[in-house]
């Protein structure tokens, strides 16, 4: 669905403006993870990795795998049996029901559940990126060997081997994970700029942000606050759309999620910018960091069944040690 409408982007805007593909903007975390500062020369780093730095690395992800997998086998097997009784009805429209007549929304078991839920979806995120990090050491592997050599010739005239070598060093030693810490965000653009895995990112700011931005230049401010929620609605209606194909729930759940979370944002932004006369580009203390983590992280947490209850509902549970249900699922065992 996004594949199609970034094509309908493209065809909208002017010819002579090109955009990076939907495979290209995948990665579009990458170039900002680089541990390596713009003004250097990043090709002495591709230089310097060697066919015993590959082999350490790819020992690293092995056993980071082999460790959350063991981690991710306990996780599914109590979700599974465990499961708790979610209601029907929206968690969101339960806690306006709890405001107006007082009803209890959710109990401390459901919400513990939905945490250790978040927590099963951040390793899955977490072991998928170290098995493609072992795929691309395994191609890396030979044009190391074989001492494919940088050049400074521009991007445009290295040939396919050097162009990929580059590539798969620089996402392999000079990345972030796809999933790096959401527990340690410090507000929600920490959150959702940072520490949650940015795949879609750029896809959902050409689609939504940036067209919303241009059409409100004439009010800047307004143009920000409603390109943030466009953003979110459409990453809101993305999720509801897995939804009604994985599970055949057809519901707003992610999209009040989203826009939830679009406005806390914006809200957050206007006290920090306005009050408290801050940037986003300021480095905050130690002591500042620990207020805003003890401010966002019970809001976050407040919020998180309104995520994770359509998937328990769902029960998407998967365990890479489950080896019994992979090859059903692969049609291997009778």
């Amino acid at each position: 669905m996004i594949i199609w409408m970034k094509k309908n982007y493209q065809f909208s805007i002017d010819s002579k403006t090109k955009i990076p593909s939907f495979i290209g903007s995948l990665f579009n975390w990458r170039p900002n993870a680089i541990t390596i500062s713009e003004d250097s020369n990043y090709q002495k780093y591709i230089d310097s990795i060697t066919v015993k730095d590959l082999n350490l690395e790819m020992i690293n992800h092995i056993i980071k795998i082999i460790i959350k997998s063991v981690i991710l086998g306990f996780l599914v097997k109590f979700l599974r049996n465990n499961v708790p009784e979610i209601p029907e009805r929206s968690y969101a429209l339960r806690v306006l029901d709890y405001l107006w007549a007082g009803r209890p929304f959710i109990d401390l078991y459901t919400y513990f559940y939905c945490y250790l839920w978040i927590s099963y979806a951040i390793i899955n995120f977490s072991v998928i990126w170290n098995f493609n990090c072992i795929i691309y050491g395994l191609i890396l592997r030979p044009l190391l060997s074989n001492c494919v050599k940088g050049d400074k010739k521009p991007q445009e005239q290295k040939s396919l081997k050097i162009n990929a070598k580059e590539w798969l060093i620089l996402t392999i030693f000079y990345t972030q994970p796809l999933m790096s810490n959401p527990y340690f965000s410090i507000s929600p653009r920490d959150f959702w700029s940072n520490q949650w895995h940015q795949m879609f990112y750029l896809a959902f700011q050409e689609l939504g942000y940036l067209p919303v931005r241009k059409y409100f230049s004439h009010n800047r401010t307004l143009g920000n606050m409603l390109g943030i929620c466009a953003v979110f609605l459409i990453s809101g209606l993305v999720h509801d759309y897995i939804a009604i194909v994985v599970f055949n729930h057809f519901s707003i759940d992610f999209i009040v999620f989203f826009l939830f979370h679009a406005l806390f944002l914006i809200l957050w932004e206007v006290v920090e910018g306005k009050i408290l006369g801050r940037r986003k580009n300021i480095n905050d203390g130690f002591i500042i960091r620990i207020i805003k983590f003890s401010i966002f992280l019970p809001i976050a947490v407040f919020s998180l069944p309104q995520f994770a209850e359509p998937y328990i509902r769902g029960e998407y549970f998967y365990s890479y040690l489950d080896i019994r249900k992979n090859l059903e699922k692969w049609g291997v065992s009778n």
